[in-house]
């Protein structure tokens, strides 16, 4: 996949890919920037973190709470460490609790070197989103969040992740994956023609009891090469959980912890008589997991980006993670906030999925994704069932 460097510039290896094909970097790829050090492994890195189309980050266990965010300039190629005594950094340990209301910058487990024509976006983890932890990512001289693109002449720098938690307290631990970084060479998003033509061979949307969809059946593509998703919350059914506001810590490396301690149930209402006259009150200010009305299916040689919905549906946020594997099929679950409250109806659309393509079939999801045919609201991993 990657050629030697060529003679004379360390920085530039010839990316077969980049001549013919063009994708998401999947495994065998991404390990081989990990081999070649375009990226980079520091502490907390092990080989495991390296999935079927992404790479888990971890921390270093270098950790600051700031009173204050500031991106580095990309016009004087700022660093994130120049910039601490301006965010008023101070240093926390492993085993800190991280407040509600406060915000955190933590060194991630690697560091980028990329040559040029390759680039990477991140996107919270699962169990993040579900945690309710706000996680975004910032990188050397780059002034966007979650984004490592300068694929014209390439990058090197150092990758700092921004945690804010929002729902209940954390306890910093360096065994948790918070994000992940995905790796690109070409624009590899969907349009309509690429959408049009993988239903042609695949069957993306399906039923709860696994029964697929027809297109016909449906009016939830949008024309413009993505895919929308429901909300599933029919009468007096447990639809999903919403945050309780405690002060308890919770520690993210824990497994099989009590969810009443930190979600109530939450059950879709009533409100007449029709087929679709029920659905959930989002209350201002509060965060609810709650899971689309569809399965859907990622083909093993894609993977798909959860995308803000048209702001004219209303003004909610639907998710704070969104990326899904190669080989992922089941109902997306939704981390919900609508900062004014709003009633959000059973089957209205709350979910946009975006497809990519990988640069060749990777190991898939389902091997041991933790998420894996889910049907119902799936708390975190943290958690035992309801």
């Amino acid at each position: 996949m990657l050629g030697r460097p060529r003679k004379g510039n360390s920085f530039l290896y010839e990316v077969n890919y980049m001549t013919n094909i063009t994708g998401v970097f999947n495994q065998d790829g991404l390990r081989e920037l990990v081999e070649n050090k375009r990226i980079k492994p520091l502490s907390g890195f092990v080989s495991d973190h390296v999935g079927p189309a992404s790479v888990d980050l971890t921390s270093t266990g270098e950790a600051y709470r700031v009173n204050r965010l500031l991106p580095p300039s990309q016009l004087t190629n700022e660093s994130i460490r120049s910039l601490f005594p301006q965010m008023g950094a101070s240093r926390i340990d492993v085993g800190s609790v991280m407040e509600v209301g406060s915000t955190y910058l933590v060194k991630a487990s690697l560091d980028i070197n990329f040559p040029p024509g390759v680039y990477g976006y991140l996107n919270a983890k699962s169990s993040s989103g579900r945690n309710f932890l706000f996680v975004r990512s910032l990188a050397d001289g780059i002034h966007m969040f979650d984004s490592v693109d300068r694929r014209d002449r390439g990058y090197s720098g150092e990758l700092w992740l921004v945690i804010q938690p929002l729902a209940y307290p954390v306890i910093f631990t360096l065994e948790e994956s918070y994000s992940q970084l995905r790796v690109f060479n070409g624009d590899t998003r969907f349009k309509q023609a690429d959408l049009d033509k993988l239903l042609l061979k695949e069957d993306l949307l399906f039923r709860r009891s696994k029964e697929p969809y027809q297109q016909g059946e449906l009016s939830l593509f949008t024309h413009d090469g993505s895919v929308l998703c429901t909300l599933h919350a029919p009468p007096d059914k447990l639809v999903g959980y919403k945050a309780k506001n405690t002060a308890k810590p919770l520690d993210l490396s824990a497994r099989g912890l009590d969810p009443h301690d930190y979600f109530d149930a939450v059950y879709a209402e009533r409100f007449g008589p029709g087929k679709y006259d029920s659905g959930v009150y989002s209350e201002a200010g509060k965060y609810y997991l709650l899971a689309t009305n569809e399965m859907i299916k990622i083909p093993t040689l894609h993977a798909a980006e959860l995308m803000a919905v048209d702001t004219r549906l209303g003004f909610v946020f639907t998710h704070f993670a969104g990326f899904f594997d190669p080989g992922f099929f089941g109902t997306a679950t939704l981390e919900v906030f609508a900062p004014q409250g709003e009633f959000l109806r059973h089957k209205k659309p709350l979910a946009r999925f975006a497809f990519e393509t990988l640069h060749n079939v990777t190991v898939s999801y389902a091997r041991k994704g933790n998420y894996q045919e889910q049907i119902e609201t799936q708390l975190p991993k943290q958690f035992k069932y309801w």
